[in-house]
């Protein structure tokens, strides 16, 4: 692959141009050093106006997310006012559920933001899945991902900063933890500027709040905008569509002005007792909205059934390692805790085993795990479903977990790679395979913990 001198975007050994910017290419050009620290690794995504990599800052050893400003844009002035001002709403968020900036600044004629490298998968992709398979995505899965994007939501507007474009593809689930991550603030606003000025209209039209698309008073752009654009994620996380979305930019805009909200449970019958919150949350009228994400969540905590774990406080972790294995197999149960405690001699272990998903869960709500070996195939509760259940108990999103199963070929590994598990392995498990996953995992797990 060679690497454009100009914008870094990568291209095939036999091409000539750059792809992107038509730019003559070198014979091989190793991509430069930016800010003297950051390694450009591989492009990772791409817009009008730039490009993100996968970065390498080499002085920490890390990976970066780096956004980077495509200098044949149009208009790089805007853009990078744009790029600065995410920069400066991420800098001042301290969040699990937003994600967080390192550094912004200037590179040759382009601008650049390294940021945190979220590990996963756009929240729309979970969506598409469960269409592509008629399904829907658990109702407890999506109470834990709108609990998390709200607690990302609350931080912001503590700070004094409105998302403005709330949506599924700007929400990461990151593999290993599950944790629900906010991206993009290219389009915040803060709440303190300047009551003069008019707000340009900007946003996602199936998202967007009226006052939003309406944006002669800048001074209606609020928490409850992104209220709204909640309610709209929401609306599509239960039902797999958003609740406006017709085939012109201008007839959706007109629906997001006019147009009550269509019932959620036309959708989902099941889903009838959230009519009245997503109606709330879906006011035209923003002072009828909820006025907080949190509002917003506890309403819909109250219309939908208790979990089991309701009512669970995580203990605070410890210095041991807290491991769990579920398997009904009580041979393997066995088999699977002395070989955690061989595969793992530096780590002190705390280790619980659990004959089935019901008993699993009752355990977690005494001490929320922290790496879980999990069968798939059992009575009563299956692995997919427990692990939706244990997502969704405090502290849960952070469980590294290692599914096992005799029947590998028909696991339904989509439902359990939407709750961040990448490592299964089929039983009969060798020993020496088991060991290098569970030291991966406890490594993870150990970082995650450092990291609350």
């Amino acid at each position: 692959m060679k690497s454009c001198p100009t914008c870094w975007m990568q291209s095939e050994d036999s091409a000539t141009r750059c792809r992107l910017c038509h730019e003559p290419l070198p014979k091989r050009v190793e991509s430069p050093l930016v800010e003297g620290r950051y390694q450009l690794e591989s492009m990772i995504g791409s817009g009008t106006q730039g490009l993100v990599f996968l970065a390498r800052d080499v002085g920490l050893g890390r990976l970066v997310a780096l956004k980077m400003l495509n200098p044949s844009c149009t208009n790089t002035l805007v853009a990078a006012a744009r790029l600065k001002r995410e920069a400066t709403a991420l800098a001042s968020v301290h969040n699990d559920h937003v994600a967080q900036v390192y550094s912004f600044g200037s590179h040759g004629d382009s601008f650049f933001l390294a940021m945190e490298y979220v590990r996963g998968r756009n929240l729309d992709l979970l969506v598409s899945e469960h269409l592509d398979r008629r399904a829907h995505i658990p109702t407890r899965q999506c109470r834990t991902i709108l609990s998390e994007i709200a607690e990302g939501l609350t931080s912001l507007h503590h700070a004094g900063i409105v998302h403005r474009d709330v949506k599924p593809s700007n929400v990461m689930i990151e593999y290993g933890t599950d944790r629900t991550v906010l991206l993009d603030l290219g389009l915040a606003r803060w709440l303190a500027g300047p009551a003069s000025s008019r707000c340009s209209i900007v946003g996602t039209p199936q998202y967007m709040a009226p006052e939003q698309i309406n944006a002669d008073d800048p001074t209606k752009i609020a928490g409850h905008t992104d209220v709204y654009s909640l309610g709209c994620t929401a609306y599509e996380l239960f039902t797999g569509a958003p609740p406006f979305d017709f085939d012109s930019v201008r007839e959706t805009l007109a629906h997001q002005m006019f147009d009550e909200v269509p019932a959620l449970s036309l959708s989902r019958p099941d889903l009838a007792v959230l009519d009245p919150v997503l109606r709330r949350a879906l006011s035209k009228d923003p002072n009828a909205r909820y006025q907080s994400c949190a509002e917003m969540i506890a309403a819909i905590d109250e219309a939908l059934p208790d979990p089991p774990h309701a009512h669970a406080r995580a203990r605070p972790p410890t210095a041991a390692l807290r491991l769990m294995v579920v398997d009904d197999d009580e041979v393997f149960r066995a088999f699977a805790a002395a070989a955690c405690g061989l595969a793992l001699p530096d780590f002190r272990l705390e280790t619980v085993c659990a004959a089935s998903g019901v008993e699993a869960l009752q355990a977690a709500e005494r001490s929320c795990p922290e790496v879980v070996v999990l069968d798939d195939d059992m009575p009563l509760l299956e692995g997919a479903d427990t692990l939706s259940y244990l997502r969704a108990m405090p502290g849960g999103f952070g469980a590294q977990v290692v599914v096992v199963s005799s029947a590998l070929r028909q696991l339904p590994r989509w439902r359990f790679a939407q709750m961040g598990v990448s490592d299964f392995l089929k039983k009969p498990i060798d020993l020496a395979e088991f060991a290098v996953v569970l030291n991966a995992l406890a490594t993870r797990a150990v970082e995650q913990r450092a990291r609350r």
